[in-house]
């Protein structure tokens, strides 16, 4: 078991996740390597959320819980855990998604190896203990032209270096904020690496953002000509690509 290394900061926000967040939380402290702190930031929780995790954080000293003074959202609350954060790395884990043990080991290798300031990892789509859907694999690496195609970077699958973290934020004015931050990142010339293997798991479920279709592309046209202001034939072509893209990873996952 690895006990030295990088301090990594997971950061957590919660909201109502009584049903999942004890296994999101699980999936953290049965990390390999060990030298992580895990924020969990409740914004205002009406269920047994702050139960579950007092007593996680009750257990083990590395875990803390924050909880926000009032509702914030989730890009508001994500910004406060990446101002408390102090590790050297910070890894985003959204409370109804799940580890494998050796994912932050993995990444912290990855990034020395390929020199990255933002790694990502492959995932698993899946809807319960029994339900897989599919896999989603990764491509090695990926830059700000490729990503106006296609998302390849699911938020809980990251980890950012600490120096990105004070330079970018979360933007609280869009529906997408993690994608228009990863664009943000590497439109300024910052290198993000992907980690092939499958280490992170994703819940997919009805009530998901994710899930309404026809919203994420209407919030996706916004991020192209409000958030990055393509010009309108630049904007269709990415479009384009990420509908076809979008439609083929749909039909995987119905």
């Amino acid at each position: 078991m690895e006990k030295e290394g990088s301090l990594v900061s997971v950061i957590m926000p919660a909201y109502n996740a009584e049903k999942y967040i004890e296994e999101a939380i699980s999936s953290v402290v049965s990390q390999t390597h060990e030298n992580w702190e895990l924020l969990i930031l409740d914004d205002c929780s009406t269920d047994r959320t702050v139960e579950i995790a007092e007593r996680f954080a009750g257990l083990d000293a590395r875990i803390r819980l924050l909880r926000n003074p009032q509702n914030m959202g989730v890009a508001k609350t994500r910004n406060r855990g990446l101002d408390l954060a102090q590790g050297e790395w910070i890894a985003l884990l959204d409370s109804d998604d799940v580890w494998h043990r050796d994912k932050l080991e993995k990444q912290l290798a990855l990034a020395a190896q390929a020199g990255a300031e933002l790694v990502y990892t492959s995932y698993e789509l899946f809807a319960g203990a029994k339900s897989k859907i599919a896999d989603y694999y990764v491509p090695a690496k990926t830059d700000y032209r490729h990503m106006l195609k296609e998302n390849v970077i699911g938020c809980s699958t990251v980890m950012l270096h600490r120096s990105l973290c004070r330079q970018f934020h979360f933007r609280q004015d869009v529906y997408h904020e993690d994608y228009a931050l990863w664009l943000e990142i590497l439109r300024n010339g910052y290198t993000a690496a992907g980690c092939t293997d499958i280490l992170t798991k994703w819940r997919v479920s009805e009530k998901s953002r994710s899930f309404d279709k026809r919203s994420a592309a209407k919030n996706r046209w916004l991020i192209y000509r409000k958030v990055e202001n393509l010009p309108l034939l630049s904007s269709v072509c990415a479009f384009a690509a990420y509908a076809v893209r979008g439609a083929a990873k749909h039909r995987r996952v119905r």
